[in-house]
Formats: C-alpha cells, structure tokens, sequence
C-alpha cells in the first residue's frame, strides 16, 4: 500500500514540475468561430489555421479560384469544412491536424459500401448512429454498429454522427470503420450546470462529467454508490453501524464538511449531517432520497461541480457542491425498445467477525472466573450450570447464531423504454422501472416502481417538452432485530426447546449466572411484527424553448411535485418489549406508532442566454436567470396501545393512545427566490473570463437579512493556442484556470430566525389555552458564507492518451449558524447566531491513460488521488461550554468534541503507552507527561484525525471484440479510525455472552505476557484511550462488470438489434490493516447480478 501512495506522489510531483506547476483538461476538439464574406478559400483555410492546430495542404492555384459566405460560430472542424467548401467540387480528408484539400474527379460507382460504426475507447458497436451521403441521412446503424449503401458514388463522402459523440467526416469505401469519440470527450465541450450550457474550453470552474456508458459501466446496488465507484469527490461517508442495509440512506460529501453541531446534537453525541450536495435533475432540485431511487437507464450525463466558479450560480444553495443529473431525450426515428432485466443476488459479508465455538466460549467462561465464588452454595450452583452447559457441548450443540437472522437475497430488476418520433419535430418516450432488493436479514428489503412519459415537440424556432414522473418505493425492516443481538449469543445455547418451539428466553429466568434471562431474538420474529415505510412522488416538469435568431435562447421551465409518505411500527402483546409489564399494565400491551405525511414543491425558472462572436477573436456569453420556488411538508405521528390480540393491528384495534401521549406533528415552509447573472469573455480562443452575481432570498433567515449576494470570478488560459507551443507536439492541450467564489447553504430549519410557541393543552383556563415562548427570534440572522478559491491544470498529451487534472482549493465558511450563550435572566440559556467559522482545503488529481485504442483491443485506465484537510478556525461560547461538559465524561468511545485549531473529524482520547506486563494493566499519559495507572478525562488530548491522508479510485475499462470488462478499485491511505470492537468486544467484552476470539487467545493472563490487551480477570470498565485508535489502509475491489454483445447472426431470428450478457458484482473483496467488526446493527454484504439486455 505504501508504494502505491508514493508512486502517485511521484507521479503527481513530476507532472507538476514539468508544466511549472499547472494542469489541464479541455476538449479533443477545436471549435471555429469566424465570418467571411466573399473571401477566397486559401484566406480562409489560413484563419482557421490561426484559430486551432491544423494545417491545410492544397494547390494554391486550383484552390483560389473559389470564394466562399460563411460565418461560423462554435463549430466543429468538420462543420466547418462542409460549410465552407459547400457545392464548390472539393473533397477533403483529415489526417491527425493535417487537412488535405483536392479539386473533385469524376468517379464511378460503388455498388455496395458496407460500414461500422464503433466506440472509440472500448471497440464496442455504435447503434442508431446517423449515416449522411454528402449531406443527406440515408441510413442509421443497426444493434452491431453496421449500415449498407447501395450505388455509392466513389468521391462521395460520409458524415457519422451520434447524440452525445463526436462527427466523424469520412470518404466511402467499399468497406468503411468509424471510431466515435466516447460520450464523456463530446460532453468535455460543453459543462451542463443545469442553468446554463457553458463551453469547457472557456469554463473556469471544477467540473466532472460523467455519461450514461460509465453508468452502466460500474453499476452498483444504487446511483448513489454507482457514482462513488466512478468518481471519488463524490464522497460516500461508510456507515459501519448500517453497512449494507437497503434502507439506509448514505451521507454523501463534496470537499469535506462545512458545518457545525448545535449544542443539543452536541450533548447527544451525533454528528451533524447537513453537508449533502445539491442535487438537481433536468434543472430542478431533488433530495438525496429521490436520488438514490432513481432509474439510472433513463439518465443521459451526471456533472458534479465542485468549486466556487462552477457552483456560485446556485447562490446560497451551492456551498456543499452541486450534482447536475441530465435525462436522456426521446431521441428521433421509428420505434425502438430497449428492455434490460437483472437477478440480483445479496450475500452476507461476516468477514470482519470471529466469535469463538461453544467449546471455546465455555473455557473462556472458565477461565475468567465465573464459575468462582466466595460462598459455597452459589459455586455448587455456578458449577451445576457449567455441568449443564458442557453437556450441551458435548452432545455437539454449537449454535452459529450470526446466520440465523441471515439469508442470499434474491431480487430482480426490470428496465423497459420505448422512444421515436417521426419528421414533424414530435419526440416521444416512455419508461418503467422495477426494482426489488431482497437485503441480507431476513424480511429486509427495498422495492421501487417508476414510470415517466416524455414528449417533446418542435417547430420552427420553439421547443416544447414535457416529462411526468410518477416514483413509489416500499422499505420494509427486518424482523429480526439489530444483528449485534445474534452476535452476543452464546453457542451453546439452541434455538427450540425439546417440543420444536422457538424459546423466548435461554435458561431460568432466576438462574445465579443471568438476571434476568436473556432473550431469544429469533421469538419476536415469529410475531406478526410490522415495520414499514412507503413513499410516492409524482412530478410534472414543463419546458419551452425559444430560439428568434441563432445567438440568443429564452428558455422556461416549470416543476410541480407532490409526495406522500407513511410509516408504520407495530408490535403485538406477545412481543418481548413488554415481557415486563405488571399485571394492572396488562391492557398496555401492544404498541402501534404510525405516521403519515405528504409535501408539495414548486420551482419556477426563466433563463435567457446570448452568444455573439467580434471580429473573429471576441467571443461573447452571457446569461441572465430568474428563479422563485416554494416546499412545505407536514408529518402527523400517532401512537396507540393496547393490542391484546396480534391479529388486531388496525389503529382503530386500540384501546387508547399511548401512556400520558397524545398525536404530535409539525410543519414546514420556506420559499425562496433568485436572480442569477453570468458573463463569460473569451479572447482569441486563448484568454477567457467567468464572472457571475447572484441575489438570493429565503424565508429561513431574519427579516433583517433575508437577501444576500454571492457571486464568483474566474480566468483562464488555454496555454496549448499560444504560438510558442505549436512546436511542441506531445502536448495537445493545456490549460490554466483559478477563481474565487463567495456562495451559501440553506440546509437548517425553516423557522430558526423566528419566535415560536406552544400551547399548554394540558391545562386550560376556561375556554382557553396558555401558551409559552419555545426560542427567541433573531431578525438579525444570516447566511452562511462560503469562500472558495480554486487553481487548476488540465493537459491531454502524446496524441491525447494521456490526460490529468489536478486542482488545488481552499474553502472557508464563515458566519456559521450556531448556538449563544444567553443570561439567565432572558429565560433561555441560548439562542440561534452566526458565530463558527471552519476551513476546509486539499488537492485534487486525476489521471486517465489510453493504453491501447485498435480496431478489437481498447483498454484505459484511470486514477485519482485526493486529500483533504480540515480545521474549525472559530466556533461560539455556547459550544465551547458544551464541549468543557462533555470533557468530564467518562466512556469507552471517544465524545465528538470540537474545538479550536482541531478538525471536525479529530479523535481526542488519553495517551496510552500500552498494557504492563507486569500486572496486565494499561499505563496513561496525564497532562503533564508522566506515567499513570489512573485514568483522568482532562488528560485528553488529538489522538488522531479520521480523514484519510489519501484516498481515491483506480478504474480499468477493456474490451476485446464482443467482450469488456470493466473494475473499480478504491483506497484510503492513512486515516486514523478509532476500533471500536477492540473496546466493546475484547476489552470490555461481558464474559457471560460470545465475545470476539481475541479474548480468548490474546488477553494478558500472568506477568510476563506482552499483549495488546489488558488481564482477562480485570473486568473494569475499559476507558477510551490512543491504544484503540488504529492507522488505516484499505483497498476496495468496489464494482466489477463482465459483458458479451451476441454476434449479430445470433440474434437475427430473434429480430432484434442487439442482446448482451452481463455478469456485475460490488464489494467483491476489501482488504483492510486493521480487523473490526463492519455492519454491526445490519451486516454489510457482497452483491451479484446477472443481467440481459436486449433492443428491438
């Protein structure tokens, strides 16, 4: 592991000091803008030769008898050749950047012209591809990227085009091979921010574009891990409680964490979660949920833009980066279906447990001393039930309770599309998605069903689109409880009595060694236990688009949605919660919590964009876009009890609400509303300019400031198009850029800056109810900013098989909402303020090499590297007071404490210098630097930071022929990771239950040993210490994809166009330097799919 890390350290050192410290990454192409009026064509040729690298080779002579009107704006090489050449008898062909131009011949006739159309990068076929014969479409690719001409003349020449690749422009031949540029080189032209489309060579912001390909490439269980497994910035947090759990929605990041703990989350020890992206699809905003729901068949490019200059426009919602999704448009031509169906496979992953047999665990028990007493009768007793228990041993009763609650998962996944259109501009699409995961425990799993309808239309000069959307997902938990239940059991025991019957209980219930008796968690299960959560949107967006002339667009959108949601929790009488309810409680018993809530947004949005080039060399972007949006929610919870019958469990079964309860709710309204301007200046197609404002309001603030600017400012240089670089060849592009950004975040509570209040419904004078203030206003609070600078290099060399990025950034936030200490006279010890500010910065570096690109063998790989630091510069009285209690507490897990000069994510324990050998017990380092056997809380000090040195991905793409495979490796380098299972399941482990096999095999057990762990007959609490915080190194195997396209002949009486083969897995394998428990509460699990995918 070391050497990889310091291989890119290298390889990173030596790219920066070989271009003077800069990084590039613009387009393989260049874009023509210039007019001509009358001009000859050799004055021409000559303009575009200063405008981009290609040279012209022609014969002065014939070519100067033709003149040439054209003006030309962004266009390709190609699309500028056909324009300028237009009916003059002239034939060119493209060779690298030479461009040879010849005077046209009469030709013959070629009686068949068969052709290819393939994918550069991965050789695969290229279908529904647009084949023109000098200008005219005469034909579109089948499933194996092959079309034939009939009665070709032999000077034509063939234009191939495909949405989302680069036009190739090529001379027919009796047999004709096209390569398309992939779909993320095409897309490096234009950053989608999903306001405004910007030209890539004259973008100054961070961006990373990801096409609907790579999707299916490194497909994982959701979107949300599919984009992990692809780029790294997008940071998925692993959430070892949950680990694999279907249900569980990740905490995703962009360049760190931002925010600060209220007091309250401080003294409950949680850690706030409010640094998620914003996420907007098709131009409007949707929640990380509906995200990880979504049909990934039907999206057509993902960007993320990461820094200052790319997000400003977005104003207050775009300090924690933004995630453009771009669905695919219906696309032109008669009917086609596409249908890909998937078996899923979910498998347990307990590599991370080793809990000992029941022989083991029965010694240990032994060993430690709980079979001794001070008292006669209480060790005969200890010693019957050691006689009792080894009976069981020996008649081979060795329970492995970590695969009962446990299954292999069987789900399935459906994709349907259907999409055409005809000649008259009408555009049609509808879509369906089924997808269920059956998840590891036992009863588990994930179900969602979406269905949309797009249409579009054009004529003329507009365009009107519209996409409806209907999405329902159905959650159900697993009976079974918490995993970390089964784990502690111990195998001895078994499952069913004498008669076949699940035990509620294991042993009497009075027994000496248990008080009480422990449970069965398997009991509960054969209850009629329900525990569910439904979810279903529905949303319409409505698109029309006008274009008066070329250089300007007005465009309008409007969103409509509405979701509706309910939770439902029942437990029935005989269920273990209520095992010790006396009998006056009896009618108690049963519990049903159920929660219902609906939400509705609107988003409105007009945008009007102007592009103009001057004089050849001044070319001219701006946009101006007005935005006002609204969402409110409510959510009702009722609880009931008294369910004396399972069978009963309909709300209105109850027999009362619950003890001293009632139903509670809340509400929720914010609206908001912007006018956003952008101007972008390029010059000579070698300096650009970026500059942005935004005016932002939203209700969540006071009224004193409700609106705030933000706005951003960036340049570049495109160093490729200076005259000093023609000559040298093995650089292709070159650029510089930096900006400098203020932007914002509205991730808090609607009602912060308000005075609220409740009623005392419990007592009423009269008619009346009292009422009591709940938190003061502040009509001075305002938003969160967020300073964002950014330097990056982006460079594509030899021939562009190389290409790295590397950017360089410093974000600090300022004005964070936290909590301030009040006098007491006030009434409330504190009040919501702008008082935090934190700092987050680190490197960026990417590198992508095309190993082998021939007509049957591709094979590229990509790398990327990030690291990332962070530091709270400032933070209010309130949490620092917070923080001093918290320092009092004892505990074997360390408290989430903030403060000063340290980092959000920073472990602060005592200094241990490890376990004596002498006696077995652990040896501290207090404050002032001397040994001690006695543990202190104040002695703490930053043990360790959890923010990996290093962290990134390593992804390979080959294919060869019909075959391609596709792997994505992660890794973390060197972050320090508190292990939590060496605290709570060897040292602190309770003898009386399974425990971890290190207990067993490397607790100090007489002077002399030297060992990790401290004396098996100590059974103190294990207090939180450095020996527990452990360095980490892991190496993830995250996706790996094997595909086969069946031979055309296969499948031709199939009629269809296309069919593949496709075997996919996630988390094939993760190698770690440290051993921990993972998926404590749900287990974390491998995943396997067998797919089909077939076009008609």
């Amino acid at each position: 592991m070391p050497n990889k890390r310091v291989w890119f350290l290298g390889l990173f050192l030596y790219f920066l000091a070989g271009v003077s410290g800069m990084v590039s990454a613009q387009e393989n192409r260049d874009r023509i803008t210039l007019e001509a009026k009358n001009e000859q064509l050799p004055s021409v040729f000559k303009k575009i030769e200063k405008l981009s690298r290609y040279k012209f080779i022609f014969d002065y002579e014939e070519v100067s008898k033709f003149r040439t009107t054209v003006k030309l704006s962004n266009a390709s090489i190609g699309e500028a050749l056909r324009k300028i050449i237009g009916q003059h008898p002239l034939r060119y062909t493209i060779n690298d950047y030479f461009i040879n131009i010849v005077v046209g011949k009469s030709e013959g006739l070629l009686a068949e012209v068969k052709g290819k159309v393939l994918f550069q990068d991965d050789g695969t076929p290229v279908l529904g591809a647009s084949v023109k014969l000098d200008g005219r479409l005469v034909a579109t690719t089948d499933a194996g990227g092959c079309f034939t001409l009939r009665n070709v003349s032999s000077g034509s020449y063939l234009d191939i085009s495909y949405i989302g690749m680069q036009d190739e422009h090529l001379k027919v031949s009796p047999l004709v091979n096209a390569y398309l540029k992939t779909a993320v080189e095409a897309l490096d032209n234009v950053v989608v921010t999903g306001i405004f489309r910007k030209n890539k060579e004259s973008f100054t912001g961070a961006v990373s574009t990801i096409d609907s390909k790579q999707l299916k490439s490194f497909k994982g269980r959701s979107l949300i891990s599919t984009l992990k497994n692809i780029d790294p910035t997008f940071n998925v947090l692993e959430n070892n409680q949950f680990g694999g759990d279907p249900n569980h929605l990740a905490s995703v990041q962009i360049r760190g964490t931002s925010s600060l703990p209220t007091v309250e989350d401080l003294k409950n020890e949680t850690r706030v979660d409010i640094n998620t992206p914003l996420i907007i699809l098709d131009g409007f905003e949707i929640s990380l949920s509906r995200m990880q729901d979504m049909n990934d068949e039907d999206i057509e490019s993902i960007t993320i833009l990461k820094d200052g200059s790319a997000t400003a426009i977005y104003g207050s919602r775009g300090a924690n980066g933004v995630i453009v999704i771009q669905s695919k448009r219906p696309e032109i031509g008669k009917l086609r279906v596409s249908y890909r169906g998937a078996l899923q496979l979910e498998v347990p992953d307990l590599t991370g447990y080793d809990v000992l047999n029941a022989r083991e665990k029965l010694q240990l028990e032994l060993d430690g001393g709980l079979y001794k007493s001070n008292f006669a009768n209480m060790e005969m007793r200890l010693r019957e039930r050691y006689n009792s228990m080894l009976e069981n041993v020996e008649r081979g009763v060795d329970t492995y309770w970590l695969s009962k609650p446990l299954r292999t998962g069987v789900g399935h996944r459906h994709n349907l599309r259907l999409e055409g259109g005809g000649s008259e501009g009408f555009r049609y699409a509808a879509a369906m998605q089924y997808n269920d995961v059956k998840g590891v425990m036992k009863g588990s799993g994930r179900n969602t069903f979406s269905a949309n309808i797009d249409l579009m239309y054009e004529q003329n000069k507009l365009l009107f689109s519209n996409n409806l959307e209907i999405l329902h997902s159905s959650a159900d938990e697993s009976p079974y409880g918490s995993f970390s239940q089964y784990v502690q059991l111990n195998p001895y025991w078994t499952e069913r009595d004498a008669n076949g019957n699940i035990l509620k209980e294991f042993e009497n219930r009075n027994d000496t060694f248990f008080n009480p008796a422990p449970e069965n968690p398997l009991y509960n299960a054969t209850l009629d236990v329900v525990n569910k959560q439904r979810s279903t949107a529905i949303s319409n967006n409505f698109n029309v688009e006008w274009r008066p002339f070329e250089d300007f667009t007005l465009r309008s959108r409007f969103s409509l949605a509405k979701r509706f949601n309910s939770r439902d929790l029942f437990k029935p009488a005989a269920h273990t919660d209520f095992k010790d309810y006396s009998e006056d409680q009896i009618f108690r018993k049963g519990k049903y919590q159920y929660s219902t809530g609906n939400g509705m947004n609107y988003d409105l949005s007009i945008t009007a964009n102007y592009a103009h080039t001057f004089n050849q060399k001044h070319s001219l972007y701006a946009g101006l876009n007005f935005n006002v949006a609204e969402s409110s929610s409510e959510l009702y919870t009722f609880v009931m009890e008294g369910f004396p019958q399972s069978n009963y469990k309909q709300l209105s079964m109850a027999l009362q609400y619950e003890d001293k309860g009632k139903p509670t709710g809340n509400e929720a309204l914010d609206r908001r509303v912007g006018i956003t301007g952008n101007v972008n200046y390029i010059y000579d197609n070698r300096y650009f300019a970026d500059f942005a404002y935004r005016v932002d309001g939203a209700s969540q603030f006071g009224k004193n400031r409700r609106f705030a600017p933000f706005y951003s400012a960036g340049l570049g240089w495109n160093i490729h198009k200076e005259k000093i670089m023609q000559g040298v060849k093995w650089i292709n592009r070159l650029k510089l850029r930096g900006s400098y950004a203020v932007t914002g975040a509205v991730n808090f509570s609607p009602y912060q800056a308000l005075g609220t209040y409740e009623f005392y419904t419990a007592d009423r004078y009269r008619y009346w109810f009292g009422t009591r203030l709940m938190g003061l206003a502040n009509e001075d609070l305002e938003w969160q900013r967020t300073d964002k600078f950014d330097v990056g290099i982006e460079m594509d060399v030899l021939d562009s098989r190389l290409r790295m990025v590397v950017d360089l950034y410093r974000n600090t936030t300022d004005n964070l909402l936290s909590e301030m200490n009040l006098p007491l006279a006030n009434g409330f010890p504190s009040y919501t303020a702008n008082i935090g500010k934190v700092r987050n910065q680190g490197m960026e570096l990417s590198l992508t090499a095309n190993i082998f690109r021939r007509n049957d063998l591709n094979w590229s790989l990509s790398a990327s590297m990030i690291h990332e630091t962070n530091k709270i510069l400032k933070i209010s009285e309130a949490l620092k007071q917070a923080n001093r209690e918290l320092e009092k507490r004892g505990g074997s897990n360390p408290n989430f404490l903030y403060r000063e000069g340290g980092s959000l994510r920073t472990i602060y324990v005592v200094p241990s210098y490890g376990i004596d050998p002498s006696n077995g017990m652990e040896l501290y380092r207090d404050k002032d630097g001397n040994a001690t056997y006695i543990w202190n809380a104040s002695d703490r000090v930053a043990c360790g930071v959890e923010d990996p040195k290093f962290r990134g991905n390593i992804n390979s793409m080959l294919s060869y022929k019909n075959w391609s495979m596709n792997v994505s490796f992660s890794y973390r380098l060197g972050g320090d990771i508190y292990n939590s299972t060496l605290v709570n399941r060897v040292e602190n482990a309770d003898l009386h239950y399974n425990v971890d096999r290190r207990v067993y095999e490397e607790r100090w057990r007489k002077p002399g040993d030297h060992t990790f762990f401290k004396n098996i007959l100590d059974r103190r609490q294990t207090q939180m210490s450095s020996r527990f915080v452990q360095r980490e190194y892991t190496l993830e195997c995250q996706s790996l994809m094997l595909k086969y396209d069946l031979p055309k002949q296969w499948i031709a009486h199939l009629h269809a166009q296309y069919v593949s083969l496709a075997f996919s897995t996630d988390n094939l394998f993760r190698l770690s330097s440290i051993k921990q428990e993972r998926g404590t509460s749900y287990p974390f699990s491998h995943r396997y799919s067998f797919s089909l995918s077939v076009i008609f």
